[in-house]
């Protein structure tokens, strides 16, 4: 099981015109996301406490990934079609910050929030289970994170074989976690 990621919404894109999303999330020593990209937003982490390791790399190779150890207070940005991972060293806080704002990262943050509320989270939170690459193919898809590498291959594989099951899947997470009417009520609107 990978570690917990416990984030929440700062600010919604839908109060302020689309021009950002912003997150703080508490992350718990182990906690990482595997080589990905996005296309549509750039994500800015700024470390508040604990230690946290980004690694980018501009020419989307795995091989060529960067660490960059992050400093509290200081703000390290990935922009659009950057490859880039995570991996949380010790307790920490980050501050999110993806702009221009997306809908579809405030849903997962609804989804990852209202799992861990009824305590099914830990069944997906790993992408090597099939629970698990299911979750990690619908989140995907809802943030528009491409995935690279072994995470890619076994999202690819299980969405071939159960292509269907998965879209069911994201509409009754959205639907119970996630919908408009929710997102409103997350927004304070």
């Amino acid at each position: 099981m990978d570690a917990d990621k416990v984030p929440t919404i700062v600010e919604s894109s839908l109060t302020n015109g689309g021009k950002r999303t912003v997150i703080d999330a508490d992350l718990a020593p182990g906690a990482k996301a595997p080589s990905h990209y996005h296309t549509d937003f750039t994500e800015t982490f700024t470390l508040v406490s604990g230690s946290m390791t980004v690694w980018s790399s501009e020419d989307m190779n795995e091989e060529s990934l960067k660490p960059i150890e992050l400093k509290v207070g200081k703000a390290v940005s990935v922009p659009p079609n950057t490859l880039h991972k995570f991996l949380v060293n010790e307790q920490s806080r980050v501050h999110v910050v993806m702009s221009p704002g997306t809908i579809g990262f405030e849903k997962m943050i609804l989804i990852m929030r209202g799992t861990q509320a009824d305590g099914v989270y830990t069944q997906f939170s790993s992408p090597v289970t099939e629970s698990g690459a299911t979750f990690f193919s619908v989140l995907g898809d809802l943030t528009n994170t491409l995935y690279i590498g072994e995470a890619k291959a076994r999202i690819d594989a299980l969405v071939a074989a159960k292509g269907s099951e998965i879209e069911t899947a994201k509409q009754e997470l959205v639907a119970k976690y996630a919908s408009d009417e929710l997102l409103k009520k997350a927004a304070g609107l």
